[in-house]
């Protein structure tokens, strides 16, 4: 199958990253600053857009090299997109998650007897870790997405992470050449403020909620893509399923 876009040009990769849709406008417009295609190409984006370019033909049409293997690369990635996508969800949801006591200060006792309360910082940093490994997965498979709702997704997590380096810095976390979080185990555990850390990744509004927000996101695009790939019943990360719009039609059929 093949895509033909009739306007491809700067403008139409310029609204792949704009600020147009509601979701996106919950958080205060992340992504304003990405306006023009000349500085997405030369920021930390260029990578994602790079990908989204050798997609397509000098025309404009998505690049096939056999339908059947090409079907075959789609599924395999969009499962793959699904399952990252899930697994970041599920590891924001230990930090987000109300109720938890990953943010209580626990007491523990010395050999002299003396008692202090502090927070578990080997609980939070494993937490943390796991969260990042998980949102590496996905801008790593996010970025060999077919479709422009998957891959802006994941442009915009990694728009929220540039804008937030300057904090997640003063926890010890940092972003390399390839937009992966990288934790520094020995700062988060013995130098980071913890109040930094946990308005970073506990509650609404939070990095670690913006973040969940586009992972969902991306999960649902995943789900959407993969149905109308198959013509199939596409499951969500939430064990329930989609219906493709083959399935909505047979459906009206059958009661018509």
């Amino acid at each position: 199958m093949s895509l033909t876009l009739n306007s491809f040009n700067n403008n139409s990769i310029y609204s792949l990253f704009s600020n147009n849709t509601g979701a996106n406008s919950a958080f205060g417009g992340l992504e304003t600053s990405l306006t023009s295609l000349s500085q997405i190409k030369s920021g930390t984006y260029a990578k994602l857009v790079k990908s989204y370019y050798q997609k397509y033909d000098s025309e404009g049409n998505l690049k096939s090299d056999g339908a059947s293997s090409k079907v075959k690369g789609d599924k395999g990635n969009l499962n793959e997109i699904r399952k990252d996508s899930s697994s970041l969800s599920q590891a924001a949801d230990k930090l987000l998650g109300r109720g938890s006591k990953l943010w209580d200060k626990v007491e523990t006792k010395a050999e002299d007897g003396t008692i202090t309360k502090d927070y578990d910082r080997d609980a939070i940093y494993g937490a943390i870790d796991n969260f990042a490994k998980a949102y590496n997965d996905l801008v790593d498979s996010g970025q060999k997405a077919e479709s422009t709702g998957l891959l802006s997704q994941v442009a915009s997590m990694v728009t929220i992470s540039n804008k937030t380096a300057t904090t997640l810095g003063k926890a010890g976390i940092s972003i390399d050449k390839d937009n992966h979080l990288k934790v520094d185990e020995d700062f988060l555990k013995n130098k980071a403020n913890i109040t930094y850390v946990k308005d970073l990744f506990n509650g609404t509004g939070s990095f670690a909620y913006q973040v969940a927000t586009k992972a969902s996101m991306a999960n649902s695009y995943a789900s959407t893509d993969l149905s109308k790939l198959t013509g199939k019943k596409s499951y969500t990360s939430s064990g329930g399923f989609s219906l493709s719009s083959d399935d909505i039609v047979r459906k009206f059929d059958q009661q018509t």
